[in-house]
This record gives structure tokens, C-alpha cells and sequence, in this order.
């Protein structure tokens, strides 16, 4: 489990008084904390931050200044020195000094950074789809960090770009979609498209204390899908199949929804049957067979094949998206259909005159032309079928 870094602030004052904040960030992880001003009234020229031994001196004001993996700002407006340490390491623990030069002396805060365990959860890689949805989920325990703010932000060369926090208002940029849950918080993304590719961060900034620490990081890739489109008909049983990669696992499974990450999952073949969904894995073709029966309107949408992720470190695998849109019944032509209007009927308006046997007679060719298009449409699938079980 990542262990936490808690760092306690030793604020003196001058006054002989300590203010003590806690602030905690995470192994491999980045966290950004505040030294205040020991004195809010003097003007510092520059501040120098000691660890073991080593020195890092901002020099410059109101502007990042980067160190390695160390990176100061000396924020004058708000008086105090801004401190983020990225891709946090073992050695960083252990005792801080924030000393602040003037014209005439110095003053020291001093910080000490501490192990422990809390927070911090295991880096996770997530694969998302182009033009489909994808939600990434960010858990905290317990009821501890409810009024935490907590936000979601993306890389972008040495800095994480803030998207949303649960401050947003509204929670939504129309990409992104933030959802407060009972564990933590969720983030969706609409119509993934190749710029969401990256590394995001899932963090945390409590109410009250002036740091903010990452606390999840998510490698997102964006990748294509085969993605298919069938029209089948009320009642029919429908029959596809799903061609998987090489390496997935045994586990396969069928879920419908506009997000895999969330989809609801319909069968799988450590089920295989249900009422009408079923499913057959073929090992020697690499592919699995899918039959839903009798279907109907309302089985319209957006189907994955999918296998089961066998790495706590990452998602379900999809390897096919199939868009299926059920449309009604289609009755079979005979050679003789009553007219729908008697042939001699016709319809006066004023000096025009319709008859309806035209009208009878194109409906007619309309659907002799889609019930022959049908049928070869079925054709046309049954021979694929029976071409992929040779």
C-alpha cells in the first residue's frame, strides 16, 4: 500500500507561538504546501528551503522556479513560499527549513516530514475508446475527507492542470462531468477523442490547511475499436460473433451501455446462458459467439465484448463495440395484397384529383424492394456465420 508523507509545520511566529498544519502527500505522487511569512509585515528578499543538508534558494519572485523534482514559488502578494515536490521519494523525509532573508536578518519555519499510511491509492491504467465514454473513479475511506475538496487535474509538461474540483460550479466543462459518490468522487469523459490521451491525477486539499496533495495517478489511453452496426427485427433471434486478441483472458463477457468502464454486464462464460442472452467461446478461432433472442425495441444500444482484467492495475479489455438498432417487424410480400383503398376511390380537391391506386401501387413496390433487401441481408450474414463455425 503507498504510504503518505505527513508533514507537521512548526510555525514560529516571533511572538513565541507555534501554529502546527498537517499535510499529507503520497509515494510517487506530488504534493504542494505553503510557508507562511514568520512575519507578515517584513519584506523578504529571497527564501531558502534546507533538507538534509541540501539547499534550494528562490531567488526570483512571483514565479516558478524549478529544481529537479523540487519546484518554488515566492508568492508576494499572498506572503508566503510555495513548495511542490513531484514523483516524491523515500529520501524526501525528514526535517525542512524555510528560512527568509531580509535586508537585516533572517526567519525560519520549519517543517517535518513524516511517514505514514492513509490516503493514497496504487496507480492505475485505464483504457478508453474514441467517440465512446469513459468514467474514472477516484475512492477515499470513510467519512474523513467529506468536506475535502476534492479535484481532478491533468499533466501538461511539469505542472497538473486543474479540470475540476468539487468546488466547480457547475460540475461539468462539457467534456468532463465530475460526480460526488459515497466513497469519493467519479469523472466522465464524453466523445473520448485522441487529445484525452495522458496522465491525470485524482487529489485531495482539505478545508482547511494550505496544501494540496495527488493522491491517484491515472495513465488513460485512447485507442480504436472494431466497431460494427446491426439492424435485426422484433422477435428475431439475433447471432454474432466477436473476434478477441491474442493474450485475453479466459473470462469473456457481453455488457451494454454507451461507457464499457460502466456498462451493465448482460452474460459471460463463466455463465454462458441466461433467459436470452448467450454466449460460446470458440479458443481455436479465437472468438466468441453471442445470441440474444427474441428481440426486442428496447434492446437497442450499444454492446462490448469484453474479457476480464486479471491486473488490479487496470481495466477490462474490449475488443469489439457492436451498435445495434432493432426496427419492427418486417411482413412477408404475398402475391395478391387487398388494396388499402378500394382502386376506383379517388380524392377530390378541388381541380386536383389523386387517385389512391397509385399511391396502393408504391407502397407496394417499397416493400417488395426492403423485404427483398432484408432477406439478402440475412443471406449475406448466415453464409459469414457459417463460414467462421467451418
Amino acid at each position: 500500500m503507498k504510504s503518505f508523507l505527513l508533514f507537521i509545520l512548526s510555525l514560529n511566529t516571533g511572538y513565541n507561538s507555534f501554529a502546527y498544519s498537517e499535510v499529507k502527500g503520497c509515494t510517487d505522487g506530488w504534493v504542494e504546501f505553503t510557508c507562511k511569512y514568520p512575519k507578515p509585515r517584513t519584506t523578504y528578499q529571497c527564501v531558502t528551503v534546507y533538507h538534509r543538508q541540501e539547499a534550494r534558494r528562490s531567488t526570483e519572485k512571483d514565479t516558478w522556479e524549478h529544481k529537479d523534482r523540487f519546484s518554488l514559488f515566492h508568492d508576494t502578494q499572498s506572503k508566503n513560499l510555495r513548495v511542490a515536490i513531484k514523483q516524491i521519494e523515500s529520501k524526501d523525509f525528514g526535517h525542512y527549513q524555510c528560512i527568509f532573508y531580509s535586508d537585516t536578518k533572517s526567519d525560519t519555519e520549519e517543517l517535518e516530514l513524516e511517514v505514514g499510511k492513509d490516503i493514497c491509492q496504487k496507480p492505475f491504467i485505464q483504457t478508453a475508446y474514441r467517440n465512446a465514454k469513459t468514467t474514472i473513479t477516484c475512492d477515499y475511506p470513510g467519512n474523513k475527507y467529506s468536506s475535502s475538496v476534492k479535484f481532478f487535474c491533468k499533466v501538461k509538461g511539469s505542472t497538473c492542470e486543474d479540470i475540476l474540483s468539487t468546488n466547480s460550479s457547475p460540475l461539468t466543462n462539457g467534456t468532463f462531468t465530475l460526480t460526488n459518490t459515497n466513497r469519493g468522487f467519479s469523472v466522465s469523459i464524453s466523445n473520448v477523442s485522441s487529445q484525452d490521451d495522458g496522465v491525470y491525477w485524482c487529489g485531495l486539499k482539505p478545508k482547511e490547511g494550505s496544501y494540496r496533495a495527488a493522491t491517484r495517478r491515472i495513465q488513460l489511453k485512447v485507442q480504436d475499436i472494431t466497431t460494427s452496426s446491426i439492424f435485426p427485427a422484433v422477435g428475431q433471434d439475433l447471432t454474432y460473433w466477436c473476434k478477441y486478441p491474442n493474450g485475453a483472458s479466459i473470462k469473456k463477457f457481453i455488457c451494454k451501455g454507451e461507457d464499457p468502464s460502466a456498462c451493465q454486464r448482460l452474460v459471460s462464460t463463466a455463465q454462458q446462458n441466461t433467459r436470452r442472452f448467450s454466449i460460446r467461446d470458440n479458443r481455436m478461432k479465437a472468438n466468441i459467439t453471442v445470441t440474444i433472442r427474441n428481440m426486442r425495441l428496447d434492446d437497442t444500444g450499444t454492446y462490448w465484448c469484453g474479457a476480464e482484467s486479471t491486473d488490479p492495475g487496470r481495466n477490462h479489455q474490449f475488443f469489439h463495440k457492436h451498435l445495434i438498432t432493432v426496427v419492427p417487424p418486417i411482413l412477408p410480400v404475398t402475391t395478391s395484397l387487398p388494396p388499402l383503398i378500394h382502386p376506383d376511390t379517388v380524392v377530390n380537391r378541388g381541380c386536383d384529383i389523386t387517385h389512391v391506386s397509385t399511391i396502393a401501387v408504391l407502397l407496394m413496390i417499397i416493400t417488395l424492394f426492403v423485404y427483398k433487401e432484408w432477406k439478402h441481408f440475412q443471406l449475406v450474414r448466415e453464409q459469414a456465420m457459417a463460414r467462421s463455425e467451418a
